[in-house]
């Protein structure tokens, strides 16, 4: 089990995001650890999801 943290920190984020058919909506939403593998291999590809992460927009926590 994990959790991923999305801070809506400013006007210009979306009010949510959508991985690997998970929305996620500011604050903290749980996960399988079969999701995080999933989430973590499309994390790898999409530089607008690896921004979010280097900017702590999104936070996950095993």
């Amino acid at each position: 089990m994990a959790t991923v943290k999305y801070k809506q920190t400013g006007k210009y984020l979306p009010p949510n995001i959508l991985i690997s058919g998970i929305c996620f909506v500011p604050g903290i939403t749980e996960i399988s650890g079969e999701q995080l593998t999933e989430i973590r291999q499309l994390i790898k590809s999409d530089r607008l999801l690896q921004h979010y992460l280097e900017q702590k927009i999104l936070i996950i926590q095993e």
